[in-house]
């Protein structure tokens, strides 16, 4: 049996990390250069597939929109010019410096027929806020009930609390205290017909699977949704936030 030379077994480990290291040496070659054609605008690319290009509501969303959106968290003109053109009713309103771990910045006031009564809202959470009415829940209501939602029945968004659960008050600041959050108690369709997580999340009917459609599309959108899946606490309502925790429960 022939038997390989001792320098060349040696040899192979460390021809394979030179290989390997200018693989990626290529292929992050390859990758700026087509970032900075892209971001440069060298070469047109639609803006719905431009990672660099502003958040579009009305575009149906895809896989750059979760990237859209945590830029326009992290820049609040860039959220504030997407929020302006979308069709959400609202206003800004000053920053209410946080005292005590609770108060706002980069907010508005939300006044919208769909949503009412009017709350304060970061523009960061009303973007997804939006994206999920026009493309997940919309959507879903005319493929349950062949209509409209008129009205999303809401618990507010501004409260300055701690995180609520089974046991009570927690230590931790709530995603509230920030009115980086929105709680939804339920629907009502243009027919006047009203879905509440109360009384219609358990069960196999159209509202079951309503609500549950409703719920997955939320995780599209925001980072934490909440519902009666993950604890007492939520057993009437979803909680949806901008919050640094990804969680679809």
């Amino acid at each position: 049996m022939p038997i390989a030379h001792p320098r060349r077994r040696c040899a192979e480990p460390e021809a394979n990390r030179v290989a390997r290291c200018l693989i990626a040496l290529l292929l992050f070659f390859v990758a700026s250069t087509v970032g900075w054609v892209v971001h440069s605008g060298s070469i047109p690319i639609p803006p719905h597939w431009n990672p660099w290009a502003p958040l579009n509501v009305a575009e149906t969303p895809n896989w750059l929109t979760r990237y859209k959106l945590q830029r326009t968290t992290a820049d609040p003109a860039l959220c504030s010019t997407a929020l302006a053109a979308s069709n959400l009713k609202h206003t800004s309103v000053d920053d209410n410096d946080p005292a005590d771990g609770c108060g706002w910045q980069s907010a508005v006031r939300v006044a919208d027929a769909r949503f009412a009564p009017a709350f304060t809202l970061t523009c960061s959470a009303a973007l997804p806020l939006i994206l999920w009415e026009r493309h997940a829940l919309q959507p879903a209501a005319q493929t349950h009930f062949g209509q409209a939602v008129a009205r999303v029945d809401h618990l507010g968004s501004y409260a300055c609390r701690n995180v609520r659960g089974a046991g009570g008050e927690g230590e931790r600041r709530s995603q509230h205290a920030s009115a980086n959050a929105f709680d939804v108690a339920g629907f009502r369709l243009a027919n006047g017909r009203q879905i509440s997580l109360v009384k219609h999340w358990t069960g196999d009917g159209a509202e079951a699977a309503f609500l549950r459609e409703v719920r997955d599309g939320a995780c599209r959108f925001f980072r934490s949704t909440l519902g009666p899946d993950y604890n007492a606490a939520h057993r009437d309502h979803f909680h949806l936030d901008q919050g640094p925790y990804r969680i679809c429960r």
